[in-house]
């Protein structure tokens, strides 16, 4: 036990404990950092949005006045089918001249018409057909274009430069007549009824007959229908 004066060491407070380290100097508190840490990205997302919305805002207005700009290909407003129309009449013009020339086959220089002449034994008549109006002769001319001629027992046929055509079809015209003697052309031709062919001239034209009636055999009258055109220029 302590007297009056003295000290009591039992009753003395321990020494205070080490105190803490203040930061260094000039340096930042730890909140501060935090706060770096979480605006920088915030600034980094803002910006990048903002670049985005610009970007997309060009590119609107772009394609805007890409729209509003005539191109060459479809000219000035108003004038858009000025070009084609033309170039379109000029095409149609072009297919209606093609068209009307293989619409306007050679007319005829003589016929369709009725003629008729004889096959007689040993003294047939001789046809000619380049003179405007057809002839026939009892011998034979310089002009002769066909030569009736007569047997006991067959048709009388015709003979000359000729070519048969189909039975029951149409009518030829100059060019289909012109082409199937180029391609099956013969010398002779039985006149049967309902026989069809093509003649070429002495002159170069080109004639078309059908036989309307004939004898079965022997001599007698061939009633043809005959067409003659011009020659081709």
């Amino acid at each position: 036990m302590s007297t009056y004066g003295d000290p009591d060491h039992r009753t003395v407070p321990p020494p205070p404990s080490t105190p803490p380290t203040p930061p260094p100097s000039g340096g930042q508190p730890a909140w501060a950092w935090w706060v770096v840490g979480i605006v920088i990205p915030v600034i980094g997302i803002a910006v990048t949005l903002l670049t985005v919305n610009d970007r997309d805002s060009d590119d609107d207005s772009e394609a805007r006045n890409t729209a509003r700009t005539p191109t060459a290909s479809t000219g000035a407003p108003g004038q858009e089918g000025a070009g084609d129309s033309d170039s379109g009449s000029g095409s149609g013009s072009g297919s209606d001249s093609g068209s009307t020339e293989e619409a306007e086959p050679l007319a005829p220089a003589f016929g369709p018409a009725d003629w008729s002449a004889r096959g007689d034994y040993g003294n047939g008549q001789y046809l000619e057909l380049d003179s405007a109006q057809l002839q026939a002769f009892d011998q034979i001319t310089d002009g002769t274009d066909l030569a009736l001629d007569a047997t006991a027992i067959e048709p009388v046929d015709a003979e000359g430069t000729v070519a048969l055509l189909p039975a029951g079809t149409a009518d030829p015209t100059e060019a289909e007549c012109r082409t199937q003697i180029e391609k099956n052309k013969l010398d002779e031709v039985d006149l049967t009824p309902g026989t069809r062919f093509c003649v070429q001239t002495g002159e170069g034209r080109t004639a078309f007959l059908r036989v309307l009636s004939a004898p079965v055999e022997g001599e007698g009258t061939v009633r043809f229908k005959v067409t003659v055109w011009p020659l081709p220029q």
